[in-house]
């Protein structure tokens, strides 16, 4: 239960409770998810894009508790939960970034939780390793400027045309850097990338819940960030940035 200090100081929009908040829950949804099964499967956009009923279930319960401290912020979930508020601040969340990795019991899975408003942040917390990433961690970003040298990672859309466009890009991309990553989590290429374990990281078709906390985190480590529409190119810094978006756009 939140104490009498903590819903104080949320209810004034303090980032430190805000962010003591989210990391709260979702170290509670993490935990959740580390016991679960991936059952109750069903489809989404395309045969490939699986939901969960640890989703749905981690859902609920970061909801919930969101709800229950912050009534009167606005929310948006992967899952379908949505709520409009009067605060200004509006949680953005990923209840299980990597749901293809977590029913096949690849360890690379993530809870991303990111607020955007009159206060930003960004939680993501990795159970399989009890790894806790947030805006305010030090963090140091990669200070790679060479693409030659750089280890990129990327992601691919659940739509088969789109992934043909996106392989066309990849293979563009792969003979100028130093190697690609495709882990599966976007959340975590971004947590990467701000803690330098990346230089770089590229994915089209993402969605708000993919990018709120990553970035926030991210540009706090110091680190680049550029989205147009769907489209975001993130770096260790700008230097990198810019070169990889011209590889990433040549002849799109």
């Amino acid at each position: 239960m939140p104490t009498a200090e903590r819903r104080a100081g949320a209810a004034e929009g303090d980032a430190a409770t805000l962010r003591a908040l989210a990391v709260d829950v979702a170290r509670e949804a993490g935990t959740l998810l580390a016991k679960a099964r991936p059952t109750g499967q069903s489809s989404k956009s395309s045969p490939t894009d699986i939901v969960t009923d640890a989703d749905r279930a981690a859902e609920e319960l970061i909801v919930g508790r969101l709800r229950a401290e912050r009534p009167d912020d606005s929310l948006l979930a992967e899952e379908g939960s949505l709520h409009t508020g009067t605060t200004g601040n509006t949680w953005v969340i990923d209840p299980l970034d990597g749901t293809v990795n977590f029913i096949y019991g690849i360890p690379h899975w993530a809870v991303s939780i990111g607020l955007e408003g009159g206060v930003r942040l960004g939680v993501i917390y990795d159970p399989s390793r009890g790894e806790l990433f947030t805006d305010d961690s030090v963090l140091t970003p990669s200070s790679q400027t060479d693409l030659a040298q750089s280890l990129i990672a990327t992601g691919f859309s659940y739509s088969a045309e789109t992934r043909a466009r996106q392989g066309a890009v990849v293979a563009r991309v792969v003979p100028k850097v130093r190697d690609i990553r495709r882990g599966g989590s976007l959340a975590l290429d971004l947590a990467w990338t701000a803690c330098g374990r990346l230089d770089a990281m590229y994915e089209h078709d993402t969605h708000p819940w993919d990018l709120s906390a990553g970035t926030a985190m991210l540009e706090a480590a110091g680190g680049a960030v550029k989205i147009t529409g769907s489209m975001i190119i993130a770096a260790g810094n700008e230097t990198l940035l810019h070169r990889l978006e011209e590889l990433v756009l040549d002849g799109a």
